[in-house]
């Protein structure tokens, strides 16, 4: 089976869309450690850092993660888990665009806009 791939976009303006921290980022699948309930309309993504991903247990970077926050309507977060958890285990598609502010893409309803991205920074 292909690798799925998880698109998420965070700035409304497509100019900025190679602004590090809220353009263009694309996650595999396999990456995905989890999400979690963060307030009353957000919720994070947490995935295995891009950079560093061959951390060693001593240096400083392992055990940080990449993370991508999106708002979801009020109180919502688990319609929204199950919802992602779902379009991630049964799509056909490759390549899952999440959330995307510039079209107003949302691979679940509830999905209204990418809020923040934690991208680790390369520790060479």
């Amino acid at each position: 089976m292909a690798e799925k791939y998880l698109y998420f976009r965070g700035d409304a303006t497509l100019g900025n869309d190679d602004d590090a921290a809220d353009g263009s980022n694309v996650y595999p699948l396999s990456s995905f450690k989890g999400m979690e309930s963060v307030s009353d309309t957000t919720l994070t993504l947490f995935f295995a850092q891009k950079h560093n991903s061959f951390a060693s247990h001593d240096d400083a970077a392992f055990g940080k993660n990449d993370s991508v926050t999106l708002t979801v309507g009020t109180n919502n977060q688990k319609a929204v888990m199950q919802g992602l958890a779902e379009a991630f285990a049964l799509s056909k598609q490759t390549f899952l665009v999440v959330a995307d502010d510039v079209t107003g893409d949302y691979l679940v309803g509830d999905i209204s806009a990418v809020s923040d991205f934690t991208v680790q920074a390369d520790q060479a």
